[in-house]
């Protein structure tokens, strides 16, 4: 009783599964439309809108679209998107109403139905709605799993998305082809503050017609200078791209964008755009210098260690409290007026913006010995200079002593950082490693109901990499530690975290199951979204390392719309 309790929508959904097989291969077919839903067009062009739909189909779909349990009903209307002969006209009015329920995953399977609609009822009002609703659904900037949904549809049979029409005789899906879908996906490429850059760079990618927008083209370009090495790289390409196989009315355009990229000043990006316009790549340009604390004038790229190893792990130490003391409390410049380690407070929740990340960056190499990184005040000062653990002694710190040897963990962060460590993560991307050290790293130790632990499984996996503990007692080295946060980055959606796939595939059916993804552990909680891990996971995924600027703050503000 407890297992069908714990696992009865797995089980039901599987069971689903089944029925809906036995019933495909049934002989009962209809197409024609009852009476009180809309005539279907009937031109050459619309092959999918007479494909016939399956009555054993139909009822049990029928059934689970009013099922109370959101995981059953978006179930349904993921199959529906996805089956021809479950895309019955009777269905079309529940579908509509599903983009108001209460259950965000509901509401993104009900998306996914637009397309079809769209493509069957296109130049009528109930065409016109489900275009209205996919623009309602790239505008939504605070639901980014609607804006995903909606992607994905505009892609359509040549993404290999949700929504496909293999019967459609447009060259285009007709979303690519509408004016408004593409003025707004110009101002979503073109926003810097976008962060479906990558999305939008694979789509435009792969059509043609997209590519042959001037508009687009200088959309691609701006996303030249984000702040993501690989959305730079895939804006670079694409350019390239046009240059070599676009229309000719555009190339010249996007040889001019390809030459403002040899002035990015981004190694990755000059060395594609030299190669493709057949010219050297500049000398590099020297960078703006930075003012630091003790008014020192630094460039960046002269400080030989790594800037986000630093945001992720070095700077949260100076707010961190070792009994009643930390760093800021003393060595801020309001505090502090003649100590060469000086470093910004923090804003509220004690959290650093980007700005002031670049500015202690830059400050604390007055107590670095960059001949000698493992002499640096910087480590020496909080270690206790009276230890008898290990072969390095500290200094004596007018704040008392911070770590109790070599081995305290905030020393080996320190220590790795001034040795050349580094971190691929950028500082915009980075999540609170304290509340991943404490909450996360537990649950991919933590056996499931099977006996194993996902270290058991990913210690060879190529994406979700972990490390399993170096010890018997189960303890992680700093390494380990940095090694599966930086992992766990891979499968995280900051902007729409219950679409992560660290949270989606150990709560999700097999492959198979309508809604199931791959996934050779299956289930991991049964208590999948009330469990602690989901639960753990949610908090982490919102737990932003650095804090936006003022400008950030005022331009995310301004954004948001509704559908």
């Amino acid at each position: 009783m407890r297992f069908w309790m714990q696992n009865r929508n797995f089980i039901f959904l599987v069971l689903l599964s089944a029925c809906i097989a036995l019933v495909l291969n049934g002989p009962k077919l209809r197409s024609t439309p009852s009476d009180s839903e809309p005539t279907q067009r009937t031109s050459p062009s619309s092959l999918a809108a007479n494909t016939p739909t399956d009555d054993g189909i139909v009822s049990t779909l029928e059934a689970l679209l009013r099922s109370p349990q959101p995981d059953v009903k978006a179930s349904a209307l993921e199959w529906i998107a996805r089956d021809k002969r479950a895309q019955n006209p009777e269905f079309v009015s529940q579908i509509f109403a599903a983009l108001k329920d209460k259950n965000g995953d509901v509401r993104d399977k009900a998306l996914a139905n637009m397309g079809w609609i769209l493509d069957r009822y296109h130049g009528s009002p109930i065409g016109d709605r489900a275009l209205s609703t996919i623009q309602g659904a790239l505008k939504q900037t605070s639901d980014h799993a609607a804006q995903l949904a909606a992607l994905d549809l505009i892609g359509g049979s040549g993404q290999g998305g949700v929504y496909y029409n293999a019967d459609a005789t447009h060259e285009d899906p007709l979303l690519i082809s509408d004016p408004s879908i593409r003025n707004l996906l110009v101002s979503m490429l073109a926003n810097p503050q976008s962060s479906l850059r990558p999305q939008l760079l694979r789509l435009v990618s792969g059509s043609p017609s997209l590519q042959s927008d001037p508009a687009m083209v200088g959309a691609v370009a701006a996303a030249l200078n984000d702040d993501d090495l690989s959305v730079r790289s895939d804006a670079v390409d694409l350019l390239v791209k046009i240059y070599q196989q676009g229309p000719s009315s555009l190339r010249a355009q996007a040889k001019d964008r390809l030459h403002v990229a040899l002035e990015t000043g981004d190694p990755n990006v000059q060395l594609r755009a030299s190669r493709a316009l057949g010219v050297p790549v500049p000398p590099p340009r020297p960078q703006r210098r930075l003012v630091s604390l003790t008014g020192e004038k630094v460039s960046m790229a002269d400080v030989p260690f790594d800037f986000n190893f630093f945001t992720a792990f070095v700077q949260p130490l100076f707010v961190k409290r070792y009994g009643n003391a930390a760093c800021v409390d003393c060595h801020t410049p309001e505090s502090n007026t003649s100590g060469k380690f000086r470093i910004l407070a923090p804003g509220p929740g004690g959290h650093y913006t980007l700005e002031q990340s670049r500015v202690n960056f830059v400050s604390v190499l007055a107590v670095i010995n960059r001949k000698d990184p493992m002499k640096s005040k910087l480590l020496l000062k909080p270690l206790d200079p009276t230890t008898r653990e290990g072969t390095i002694r500290g200094l004596n710190h007018d704040g008392g002593v911070f770590w109790e040897n070599q081995y305290s963990p905030d020393f080996e962060i320190v220590a790795d950082w001034l040795k050349g460590a580094k971190l691929q993560t950028p500082p915009q991307k980075q999540l609170d490693f304290a509340y991943f050290e404490k909450h996360i790293e537990p649950i991919f130790s933590t056996p499931g109901p099977d006996g194993f632990a996902c270290i058991n499984c990913h210690s060879t996996h190529a994406i979700l990499h972990l490390e399993s503990p170096e010890t018997r007692n189960g303890k992680f080295s700093i390494e380990q530690l940095i090694n599966n946060y930086q992992s766990a980055h891979r499968v995280v959606d900051e902007a729409a975290p219950s679409d992560s796939y660290i949270v989606r595939k150990p709560t999700s059916p097999r492959e198979g199951v309508p809604g199931g993804l791959s996934h050779a552990g299956g289930v991991r909680w049964p208590d999948k979204k009330e469990s602690w891990q989901y639960k753990a996971l949610i908090t982490w995924i919102g737990m932003s390392n650095l804090a936006k600027s003022p400008t950030q703050t005022a331009k995310a503000e301004a954004e948001g719309s509704s559908y």
